[in-house]
């Protein structure tokens, strides 16, 4: 038996629980390449703002 690490990445917004990750092993800095794509930001001082925050103005 193996394990994986799974990154995910958590949204930083006010009272979000929302998060996201990649089906496969991966890095954070992966994780937001291929999330940017979806709508998730990484704002100075590594914040990460999901599309529903972002689109809420919470940035």
């Amino acid at each position: 038996m193996s394990a994986d690490t799974y990154t995910a990445i958590n949204c930083d917004g006010p009272d979000c629980d929302n998060a996201t990750h990649l089906p496969i092993p991966s890095t954070a800095t992966q994780v937001r390449a291929v999330r940017k794509a979806d709508g998730w930001h990484t704002r100075p001082g590594g914040r990460d703002i999901c599309p529903d925050c972002w689109t809420a103005g919470h940035r």
